[in-house]
């Protein structure tokens, strides 16, 4: 009895050295799904929070280039941070200004300045603009939109002086521009003034022997008006002279009722 004593013991000892071995169990179907699902979860968020992160630095770069316009003048990058904290040397917005077809950045003083699709600032830098075009040729007004003049005011007053040309559209807005090239810049002599006062355009049958003396011919107009009346006189006379005859009813009095001889 004691031996079976001492054998349970030594039994019990054993098993309590042995290692202890986890059960493996299988992957359920939705288990499996789920492991693979994650990860596809996981970089469509990465996706959507870079694309977050690209617009709010695209944001960030319109505000830089409003500011650019408005101050009309180089800005330095301690400037541009006082209103867009997040600019950075380093930073994206950076980046994207110095490759940016408006923006013009002089790398040696760290500035940076609008580039309007004009670089006109007055009036005058306008007119000497359109003389400059070639063949006459006009500026159409709404590419001056980001330039730094107060284009209506301006092309108002230089229509005033009669130093450009308008063509308008349906609205009567200012559509393109022009130089004008006709305006009179020598005054005309008093004499010529007076001359031109005086003179008297003669009565109508005094006008037309005065042009034939001269060798001048009469508008075509009148010609042909006059030819196109002698046409309609033509074509009435010869309707007044015009006779029809139907010689198969002479000495048949109409008013009655025929009746044909021998009934």
């Amino acid at each position: 009895m004691s031996d079976l004593l001492s054998q349970r013991k030594d039994f019990k000892k054993r098993v309590a050295t042995q290692p202890i071995v986890t059960q493996r169990r299988a992957l359920t179907p939705s288990t499996a799904m789920s492991s693979r699902v994650q990860p596809r979860q996981l970089a469509n968020a990465t996706q959507i929070e870079r694309a977050h992160e690209e617009a709010s630095v695209l944001t960030r770069v319109h505000q830089i280039i409003t500011f650019l316009k408005q101050s009309q003048r180089p800005c330095t990058a301690d400037e541009i941070r006082l209103h867009i904290s997040e600019f950075h040397n380093d930073g994206p917005e950076f980046q994207h200004l110095t490759n940016n077809a408006k923006v013009i950045h002089d790398a040696q003083t760290n500035t940076f300045s609008y580039r309007p699709e004009f670089d006109l600032r007055t009036a005058d830098e306008l007119v000497e603009y359109l003389k400059k075009l070639p063949d006459g040729g006009g500026l159409e007004v709404k590419k001056l939109a980001d330039s730094y003049l107060d284009t209506s005011s301006v092309i108002a007053e230089l229509h005033k002086n009669q130093k450009i040309l308008i063509m308008s559209d349906k609205t009567k807005r200012p559509r393109y521009i022009f130089y004008n090239r006709m305006a009179l810049e020598t005054a005309i002599d008093e004499d010529v003034k007076t001359s031109w006062q005086q003179l008297q355009v003669p009565d109508e049958p005094e006008l037309s022997r005065e042009m034939e003396r001269a060798g001048l011919k009469r508008m075509q107009a009148e010609t042909r008006e006059e030819k196109e009346q002698q046409d309609v006189k033509k074509t009435k006379r010869s309707s007044r002279n015009t006779k029809i005859t139907n010689t198969h009813l002479v000495g048949i009095d109409l008013t009655k009722d025929y009746v044909p001889e021998g009934k």
